[in-house]
């Protein structure tokens, strides 16, 4: 059975393995970048530490390797990201007139291009919307973590007031142990901020 879910241990691993060949690591040897390899008949077996992290064919370059890494890692973050967006879909209390985009293939070019590690995600009214609010969410796809970002937006198209304005640090920021449950975390808090537009006295908690 093709597994749903992400690897986080693999994407952990991979990430760091990436980052320790690329930038101003790209010097270094793969023993001090804590990677080896292991011959298996006319492929190489890429570990980090103690976790695979690729495949790699007997001849290859470093600029190789490290694109190696990028695409099992798009893999697994794609799996991340539909886990997110189904949760949302099924949780987060869109209002009247807004939609959801979920930018996933801009992102994967970035992840492909730079190694970029974000998934953007924007909720945004469309013409029909009364009350016009803009949120940006910006999830990572090393581990389950995000930074949140709601706002009214004026008539000219401009960010007004901070939605999130009383959240705490952990709330527009959160972490959590799968992606599931972090965008259950993210979907609970944009429902209150998003609360507060409807009934502006309530006292965040």
């Amino acid at each position: 059975m093709i597994c749903t879910r992400p690897n986080l241990a693999y994407l952990k691993a991979a990430w760091a393995a990436h980052a320790s060949i690329s930038a101003e690591n790209c010097k270094q040897s793969y023993e001090e970048a804590g990677i080896s390899f292991e011959r298996v008949n006319h492929s190489w077996i890429v570990h980090k530490n103690e976790t695979q992290v690729s495949t790699m064919p007997l001849r290859y370059t470093r600029q190789e390797l490290r694109m190696g890494f990028l695409g099992r890692i798009e893999m697994e973050a794609r799996k991340a990201a539909a886990e997110i967006e189904a949760v949302l879909l099924r949780d987060l209390d869109l209002p009247e007139g807004h939609t959801l985009i979920v930018e996933l293939e801009e992102s994967m070019r970035h992840l492909r291009r730079n190694g970029s590690r974000a998934l953007a995600i924007f909720m945004l009214p469309t013409a029909e919307a009364s009350e016009r609010i803009g949120v940006e969410i910006q999830t990572f796809l090393d581990a389950p973590r995000a930074c949140l970002y709601a706002h009214r937006v004026t008539g000219e198209g401009y960010s007004g007031p901070d939605l999130l304005d009383g959240f705490t640090k952990r709330e527009r920021h959160p972490r959590a142990a799968t992606y599931t449950e972090l965008a259950q975390h993210i979907a609970q808090t944009l429902n209150r901020a998003l609360e507060r537009i409807s009934a502006p006295s309530a006292h965040v908690q």
